[in-house]
């Protein structure tokens, strides 16, 4: 059997493989990286006789080693394991170049070229940004949460659009474009409502995604935008980010499992 670890900000991926099934869990990160911590999440595993490779990836995987308990362990780079596994996952053919979104707790793009993956974008803003302020003007950190109250309000209560600034579209944007996140707060004293609130925060997080991977793809000339992390599978930020993209003519992949194509490309580069 083959092991595989993201080390996430938020959030560790763990999957296990025996050649046939994959199976996958998710752990809150709260500890530090370590070979302890390997042998307490798979404590159902005879590490000895049932396991015969580990692959890890993402924050601190180097303070694990090189082998545990006599068992190899790969230490694979996070942009070659979100490449990979984005891939794999999308279906995308490895010959069309494709911008890949990483979608966390931050924001980073990866060009995929020919089998080749590059860093070249990225921004702090993401799932975590959401979270963040979310906690400050919600009262709440938990996703659900939030995405329920954004996908039963509307980013326009808060968000100022082209509309509201100008007599109308401006070249290729529609006038319900947002021109300002949160630009309403500022000049009324009304009271928003959380649901608005909410919707605001996902449209500001979302957006910003978009026209991050999308400015990049045509500066690449990519074809294709592939979205995986954890953040996509709530369906108020999804549609965010998918509709800021339609914008410009894209419309992005959103892969079945995404939240996991770190793991399992570190096991694919692992077993190569």
């Amino acid at each position: 059997m083959k092991i595989s670890l993201d080390f996430g900000i938020t959030i560790t991926d763990c999957l296990s493989s025996d050649g046939k099934d994959l199976k996958h869990r998710s752990i809150s990160s709260k500890e530090i990286p370590s070979k302890d911590l390997i042998k307490n999440i798979f404590n159902d595993k005879d590490f000895k006789n049932e396991i015969d490779l580990i692959a890890v990836t993402g924050g601190m995987h180097g303070n694990i080693g090189s082998q545990l308990d006599g068992i190899e362990v790969v230490h694979v780079n996070e942009v070659q394991a979100v490449g990979e596994g984005a891939m794999k996952l999308s279906n995308v053919s490895k010959s069309t170049t494709s911008i890949i979104l990483s979608a966390g707790s931050g924001t980073a793009c990866i060009l995929a070229k020919e089998g080749e993956y590059i860093h070249c974008s990225g921004t702090g803003v993401g799932g975590g940004t959401v979270l963040g302020l979310s906690k400050l003007l919600l009262g709440t950190i938990d996703p659900h949460e939030i995405d329920e109250l954004a996908s039963a309000g509307s980013a326009k209560g808060v968000d100022l659009i082209l509309g509201d600034v100008v007599s109308g579209p401006i070249g290729m944007l529609p006038s319900d474009t947002t021109a300002v996140n949160f630009g309403k707060v500022s000049k009324t004293e009304i009271d928003f409502s959380r649901e608005d609130i909410a919707a605001g925060i996902v449209n500001l997080v979302g957006q910003t995604a978009a026209r991050i991977a999308t400015s990049v793809a045509v500066a690449y000339k990519a074809t294709d935008i592939i979205v995986v992390g954890r953040t996509p599978t709530f369906k108020s930020l999804r549609n965010s980010l998918e509709q800021a993209a339609l914008i410009t003519n894209f419309t992005p992949h959103f892969p079945e499992n995404g939240h996991y194509a770190s793991a399992l490309g570190a096991l694919l580069v692992a077993q190569k």
